[in-house]
């Protein structure tokens, strides 16, 4: 059993664990090996993210007063956090597909924006395109919109410089 001065580290480490977190998901892990929470961790890695897991009371206790006091009503038995620091979907888009490939864990909801979400919700999270896929997005539809308007302007354009020659052969031939 840890001693309090143990514990008041752990603490310490959860509540820095949760220094600058944009969301915060609650997943039960039970049967996991070490070696499948380890390729989670490795995972997560890639979408600036990171899994914890620690004794319930003290994430509670870490987590008390902040945007992540929400965490309190999900860590209920056995219970692994990940938190995401950049982008939120990416994460949870990680957890859900992990979870998924394994067929065994499962989500218990999360909190984003100091908000309560359900596991639902994180599986919606999960199907939003990335921020940079959404970003292409809206700049190629930028890019079709100004192509669109500068085709029809050469449209005109050529329009005009076809009608003036029709006009011009027809004035020479009179």
């Amino acid at each position: 059993m840890a001693t309090k001065t143990r514990k008041k580290e752990i603490v310490a480490e959860i509540d820095q664990f949760f220094t600058n977190a944009k969301v915060a998901l609650v997943a039960d892990l039970s049967g996991f090996t070490v070696a499948e929470i380890t390729t989670l961790r490795r995972k997560l890695d890639n979408d600036s993210a990171k899994c914890r897991v620690a004794k319930n009371t003290l994430i509670k206790i870490a987590t008390k007063s902040g945007d992540f006091a929400n965490i309190e009503k999900l860590a209920k038995g056995p219970s692994a956090i990940v938190v995401g620091y950049k982008d939120p979907a990416g994460p949870a888009k990680t957890t859900v597909n992990y979870l998924k490939d394994l067929k065994k864990g499962s989500l218990r909801g999360g909190v984003l924006e100091g908000k309560t979400i359900t596991a639902a919700e994180i599986t919606g999270l999960a199907e939003l395109p990335s921020k940079e896929q959404l970003l292409s997005s809206i700049m190629g539809s930028m890019d079709s919109g100004a192509r669109g308007i500068a085709g029809s302007l050469v449209a005109v354009i050529r329009d005009i410089a076809v009608l003036a020659e029709e006009v011009a052969k027809k004035n020479n031939a009179a």
